[in-house]
């Protein structure tokens, strides 16, 4: 479904209340990008707005502009409006929030809805382009070169840097955009990606070791035990991204990464398809959400042998849905 911006904009205009602008638990450059763009804008515009997320703002985004101003939720505060960025519902920001009104942010499929100020376009690639919009449509010239460098964040990392399906003609013409108000492509790409710590490079080795196959090679999936954080002295953040090295196998439809956090007694999961797979059903069907090509869940299990064979159960069933890998027309003619 698609619901416009014009209802949330006018809402937005006329409110003189208090605003938070929250992010989804452990954000990501679309997330974190996206809640930035709007609260300075917002600020600008001279609303009471403040912008927050339950975790500390990993390294990797460090360098967005006013970083420093994201509140740490929960902080006992009432605020008038809530608006979650780039997430499925409040329950994604992972800690309870003290707001009257609710209102989302989004380009997933599905998820919870807060009424008519909902502003969610699944065609969208990135929440962040979703923010350029409503601030275009409100305010064009308010755009400068720190929010242009959060919203070309969110765009950028969203698409895998230009790579990923979500990318086309809207993409690069948004990227343009930015680029002409000051965002700058190399700068951004260098803070995000080249800024690796020694301890990274070791999780990623050791990590690596437990790369394995399933489904004759179409599934492909990693995990990371909370003993290798300790052992290389990373956090939960260092692990962002590491999907995409099982996703990197030549022949791999289906990639995962199993991230075990003790102190939730789940196993976080992130799912990556290549080309047909709908990884969002998979999630969904493990209480998760996200979009055909990346999505996440959380599962709940008494060890990991359990979480495992209950992700791999899912998947299975997807690849059999919608017949490929081993279950395509073609290797049942082979077989």
């Amino acid at each position: 479904m698609k619901r416009e911006s014009v209802p949330l904009l006018d809402f937005l205009k006329e409110t003189d209340g208090s605003i938070l602008i929250l992010t989804h638990e452990n954000p990501d450059g679309d997330a974190l990008g996206s809640a930035l763009a709007l609260y300075l804008f917002l600020k600008k515009k001279g609303k009471d707005v403040y912008v927050g997320c339950k975790d500390k703002v990993p390294h990797f985004l460090d360098f967005l502009p006013h970083v420093d101003e994201v509140i740490s939720l929960p902080d006992g505060k009432f605020y008038d409006v809530g608006i979650i960025v780039d997430s499925a519902g409040f329950y994604r920001a992972g800690t309870e929030v003290n707001v009257g009104k609710r209102i989302r942010i989004d380009h997933h499929v599905g998820g919870e809805f807060y009424g008519r100020y909902d502003y969610i376009d699944p065609s969208a690639p990135a929440t962040a382009s979703l923010i350029y919009e409503l601030i275009a449509k409100w305010d064009e010239s308010a755009i400068d070169k720190e929010i242009a460098t959060c919203i070309y964040a969110g765009l950028a990392t969203d698409t895998g840097f230009f790579k990923y399906s979500n990318t086309n003609e809207y993409t690069f013409d948004l990227a343009k955009k930015l680029v002409h108000y000051g965002a700058d492509p190399n700068y951004v790409y260098r803070m995000f990606s080249e800024r690796e710590s020694l301890g990274k490079m070791k999780l990623i080795s050791k990590v690596l070791e437990t790369l394995k196959l399933y489904e004759g090679g179409s599934v492909a999936g990693i995990t990371i035990f909370d003993r290798f954080f300790k052992e290389t002295g990373t956090q939960y953040s260092d692990s962002e991204g590491l999907v995409n090295y099982p996703r990197s196998l030549e022949g791999v439809e289906v990639a995962f990464a199993m991230i075990e956090k003790p102190e939730e007694g789940v196993w976080k999961v992130s799912l990556r398809s290549k080309v047909s797979a709908d990884v969002s059903k998979i999630a969904e069907r493990l209480g998760g959400g996200g979009h055909k090509y990346a999505s996440g869940c959380k599962i709940k299990a008494q060890n990991y042998e359990e979480a495992l064979d209950k992700l791999l159960t899912e998947i299975r069933k997807q690849l059999q849905i919608q017949g490929i890998g081993p279950y395509s027309a073609s290797s049942e003619k082979i077989a």
